[in-house]
């Protein structure tokens, strides 16, 4: 039988893709700082990943040591299907029930995941608690649904049912689950957190603009994130377009890497006609340019059509860029009932356009609700309050299972 209570944590983190693998969004960074975390209270760390990196390199395969945070990584087969998001990792299930027998709770990053698949066996065997994080990811309606009702039927429904905690950052994920007809005790509600004193350091802003052909008098509807259809990104420049008959001198500024939307997002630009007011960055890596990215934005929009807890509406208020986000994303009906953000409905191009408009037209205002929302997220999104739960939640999983 496994008894094992003490202050001290040994915690297995299996996730796709580890630092410094930042393009593929908000899971990194939530993992990453999870575990510099529990490191620097003393507990033990081990992230079992791959050697994803973003769409044109890869990692270094093997045993590494990133932030005081013991990292294995295992080469994928294929590069480009892992950024398709087809991860195969050669060997990642070797001595994977061997490697769980040390841990105390193991933490399964991502829900649909041959990781998982791989983990399942060795979970069964090792008896070890795991709290399962789908980041949004439990409704199969998001594409590739077929093959999604497959994985559910052979291995979704299993993880979820076995899982001794299912971690919603949302109360609309936790209802998902509800929806699943899973226990509500089982259910933890726990919010992503972010990196407070990330964007303490100076962005420069006017040097961000000028790269990219912008007078600092010009107004920047910005928007940072992976451009792919699920983020929204054509109903933002639909709505840009009518913004542009109102403020002509206006630029929309489209900031991340090419995720699948590019090549449709530049085909509207031109058929709409307005290619001389919209820049594509591509990909913005480090906090200091982020900053100077969110700084040079008179507004941020986030115009998703499904966005559980989105990480750059976040990292948009710390930066104190007033900010539009839709009803699609389970933060909006906190961050608009707290008064630090506005929103629209989801493909209501009018009511966008609207709202850009109003913020540029009362930029104070805008400003200085923005600033009471960088003081909201430090106070409620705070990695290191966060922490302190998460540590509560692994010492509950422990005690359950050894009683």
């Amino acid at each position: 039988m496994y008894i094992r209570t003490t202050e001290h944590l040994r915690i297995l983190h299996i996730v796709p893709y580890f630092k410094p693998a930042w393009a593929y969004g908000g899971p990194v960074l939530v993992v990453y700082e999870m575990s510099k975390r529990l490191v620097e209270r003393g507990h033990e760390v081990l992230v079992y990943t791959t050697d994803a990196l973003d769409a044109h390199s890869r990692s270094t395969a093997g045993e590494h040591v990133i932030d005081g945070v013991r990292v294995r990584r295992f080469r994928n087969l294929s590069n480009r299907l892992a950024w398709n998001r087809l991860f195969i990792p050669v060997g990642f299930g070797g001595r994977l029930a061997q490697t769980m027998q040390y841990f105390d709770v193991i933490q399964l990053h991502e829900f649909r995941t041959l990781q998982n698949v791989y983990a399942m066996p060795a979970l069964r065997k090792s008896g070890r608690p795991y709290i399962l994080m789908p980041y949004g990811g439990l409704p199969p309606e998001l594409g590739r649904e077929g093959v999604k009702r497959i994985y559910d039927l052979l291995y979704g429904r299993r993880l979820l049912e076995g899982a001794s905690r299912l971690h919603a950052s949302t109360e609309m994920e936790r209802q998902q689950y509800l929806a699943l007809g899973l226990p509500d005790s089982r259910i933890i509600v726990i919010p992503a957190g972010i990196d407070v004193t990330a964007f303490n350091h100076g962005g420069d802003a006017s040097a961000f603009k000028r790269q990219y052909g912008v007078r600092d008098d010009q107004p920047v509807i910005g928007f940072l994130g992976r451009l792919n259809s699920i983020k929204g990104p054509e109903f933002l420049v639909e709505a840009f377009a009518r913004v542009l008959a109102h403020k002509p001198d206006a630029v929309l500024m489209l900031v991340g890497p090419d995720d699948g939307a590019r090549r449709e997002l530049e085909s509207q630009v031109d058929r709409l006609g307005i290619r001389e007011a919209v820049r594509f960055t591509g990909y913005v890596g480090d906090n200091e340019r982020k900053a100077a990215a969110y700084r040079a934005f008179d507004l941020y929009v986030l115009p998703s059509r499904y966005d559980n807890q989105p990480s750059t509406v976040l990292e948009s208020l710390l930066n104190a860029t007033p900010s539009i986000l839709t009803d699609r994303c389970g933060l909006t009906p906190q961050l608009v009932q707290s008064g630090v953000a506005r929103a629209v409905p989801f493909g209501d191009v009018a009511a966008l356009a609207r709202e850009i408009i109003d913020i540029l037209e009362h930029r104070e205002q805008a400003r200085a609700q923005a600033e009471q929302g960088r003081r909201y997220v430090v106070e409620h999104f705070n990695w290191e309050t966060l922490t302190d739960q998460w540590i509560e939640v692994y010492r509950t999983c422990v005690d359950e299972t050894s009683r």
